[in-house]
């Protein structure tokens, strides 16, 4: 679990987030959403630690107060977490058994050969074989999003951060991405935090939502909760997509 309390966040005279309160449960797909500029970004950034908040908390675990941390302390925290960036930020240069073995390089004392065996179970999880040897450049769109799920899990995370997971991705893939992403967060148990606005990652994956508007959360809720919604912001957010529209419709 963590926990956002009371947070602000200002980039000079510009207030970015105000008062943000939300709890992210553990085994469930937490996702924050929001039209461009809203600030979900910048939150998600600062629950990592990227960004320094200028007031309120960030807690891990119901106890660990990672925005009071020095940075030896925060790294012990940053070893149970599993990134999942935009553009899958793999390494050209490397090969995809390297790519999944990076984050074991990094922070772990296993022999060579352990560290292999760990990044292979990983890429078997998302159904990549046969592929070690390859280069990011010789894969897919989604099978280079396989492959930064499988590094994001390599160390058994409790924690999985997706900055626009479906990306560039054609509505197919993006789909058997959601569904891999909420597959491996149940069956870690992880604390999953997916930073969207795609519509139809809501609907598919959506455990627990919360809506950012102009810095401020506005809504929270489920996915089988956000078509009753009343908040007018929310609904002109939700209803510019022509599938949702047609999704309420089939439920009335």
């Amino acid at each position: 679990m963590i926990e956002v309390k009371n947070l602000h966040k200002s980039f000079g005279e510009q207030a970015v987030l105000k008062d943000i309160s939300v709890v992210f449960e553990k085994g469930k797909t937490n996702l924050i959403i929001g039209q461009s500029g809203s600030g979900k970004t910048v939150l998600l950034k600062c629950i990592v630690g990227l960004h320094q908040i200028d007031a309120g908390d960030i807690i891990y675990g119901g106890d660990i107060y990672f925005n009071k941390l020095n940075f030896k302390e925060r790294k012990n925290i940053r070893k149970q977490m599993g990134m999942l960036f935009q553009g899958s930020a793999l390494f050209d240069s490397s090969t995809v058994l390297e790519n999944v073995m990076y984050p074991l390089q990094m922070f772990t004392d296993l022999s060579e050969k352990d560290k292999a065996k760990r990044a292979i179970e990983c890429l078997e999880r998302v159904n990549i074989t046969h592929a070690n040897d390859l280069f990011p450049g010789e894969l897919s769109g989604g099978m280079q999003k396989r492959v930064a799920i499988a590094r994001a899990i390599s160390l058994n995370p409790k924690y999985l951060f997706c900055d626009e997971p479906n990306s560039g991705l054609d509505p197919r893939t993006a789909i058997l991405i959601d569904n891999l992403i909420a597959e491996i967060t149940r069956e870690f148990n992880m604390t999953t935090i997916i930073n969207t606005h795609d519509m139809n990652s809501v609907m598919e994956i959506g455990d627990n939502i919360v809506y950012i508007y102009q810095g401020e959360n506005e809504w929270k809720g489920s996915k089988n909760e956000i078509f009753s919604a009343t908040n007018d912001h929310l609904n002109e957010f939700v209803f510019a997509s022509n599938l949702t529209k047609k999704i309420k419709d089939n439920m009335q």
